[in-house]
């Protein structure tokens, strides 16, 4: 298994942050971002994941998660 260095890199960035996100960086649920033409969502609890291209349902590769104080900035609205 290879390691995601995208998904790293966005994992160390929220977990850095001093005062959550940026407003629209807002952490929702199921919600899907892209980053170095990959797709990831967090799902409830802060555990990132990598969505393969041509796949439609929840599911993907594990990527790791973010703790518990920065995932207190998450949002509801997914």
């Amino acid at each position: 298994m290879t390691q995601d260095h995208t998904a790293q890199r966005i994992l160390e960035r929220l977990s850095a942050l001093k005062h959550g996100p940026e407003q629209d960086e807002a952490l929702t649920p199921y919600e899907e971002f892209e980053a170095d033409d990959k797709t990831y969502y967090f799902t409830p609890g802060g555990f990132l994941y990598r969505r393969e291209p041509g796949t439609e349902e929840v599911g993907g590769f594990f990527c790791g998660y973010l703790s518990g104080e920065a995932w207190r900035y998450r949002t509801d609205n997914g």
